[in-house]
């Protein structure tokens, strides 16, 4: 296994490309002890694997003197650096497709050690009766024993987080951007109080980085790749649940869909199989179906 400096330093080498990067960590099975052996490492695979540009060993010490600096500045804010080269990672995340090759994480890390989350997920504008099932889905999970993992987003997210503090149930904000910022602004504080009530934020970004368009489509992998089930409160035909849900196919994810008329949720139900949800009916089968899933990481 690497140390995390030394993968954050290869990780940030822009002349090796992210594919061959993940390829020299993955190949560092027997660890590395140092920067030079790190440098054989690249040179190696940069003489194997053509064509490649090898980077000089100056870009390199430069790359492990930021990556240390990384690592005190998280440890300041209280941040955990994880990757699945390098130690302990959640196994739900390690066997998607595209899997991050590190994962910030601030709060009760011990969350993702085997985890049984359920995604919730939807619109930030639901309407009055799509907010109450939403509170009333987040409830029944979070009371099951599930954890709720959620985006951060303004309106569904939102109710997603909230139910599960207001219950005292943990809950995972998966966030598009580094974790020293909040967007949604307006949500600063609910992202205190989920570090504070043992919940997690976690984000494949390092600190300092901002959020951009694509960051919450990659992000979105995220939420359905730590869940057995993602659920939609309400959504349109497009935008940023539909990227959720095509995740969530790609990944064998348990889709279910609150029963309502929204474009988006008739779609899902209607033409593409998703389990419609009506609360205080048949939620809690569709409870019961979620923890019949078994995950077997091979």
């Amino acid at each position: 296994m690497l140390k995390i400096e030394h993968l954050l330093a290869l990780m940030d080498l822009p002349a090796l490309g992210r594919g061959r990067s993940r390829s020299i960590a993955g190949a560092a099975d027997a660890g590395v002890s140092s920067l030079p052996e790190l440098y054989e490492r690249i040179k190696y695979a940069c003489l194997t694997a053509k064509p490649a540009v090898l980077p000089p060993y100056s870009e390199l010490e430069r790359a492990y003197t930021g990556a240390l600096r990384l690592i005190e500045g998280a440890r300041r804010q209280g941040i955990v650096i994880l990757s699945p080269y390098t130690g302990p990672f959640p196994q739900a995340l390690a066997h998607i497709p595209s899997p991050p090759a590190v994962l910030y994480a601030k709060g009760n890390a011990g969350l993702l050690d085997k985890l049984q989350a359920v995604a919730v997920v939807g619109t930030t504008e639901p309407d009055a009766s799509a907010a109450e099932y939403g509170r009333a889905l987040a409830l029944a999970l979070a009371e099951s024993g599930f954890c709720i993992v959620s985006g951060l987003a303004k309106g569904c997210d939102t109710i997603a987080h909230t139910t599960c503090l207001e219950c005292n149930s943990p809950t995972i904000a998966v966030l598009a951007h580094g974790l020293d910022y909040c967007y949604p602004a307006q949500n600063r504080s609910l992202a205190r109080a989920i570090v504070e009530k043992q919940g997690l934020l976690i984000s494949e970004y390092r600190p300092g980085i901002r959020p951009r368009r694509e960051f919450f489509v990659a992000r979105d992998r995220l939420q359905s790749g730590l869940s057995l089930a993602v659920c939609v409160i309400e959504t349109g035909i497009s935008g940023g649940t539909m990227y959720t849900v095509r995740f969530a196919e790609k990944q064998g994810r348990l889709i279910g869909c609150i029963d309502n008329r929204a474009q988006g949720n008739r779609l899902l139900i209607d033409r593409e199989g998703a389990y419609p949800l009506i609360p205080g009916h048949n939620i809690h089968a569709f409870i019961e179906a979620v923890k019949a899933i078994k995950r077997n990481y091979r």
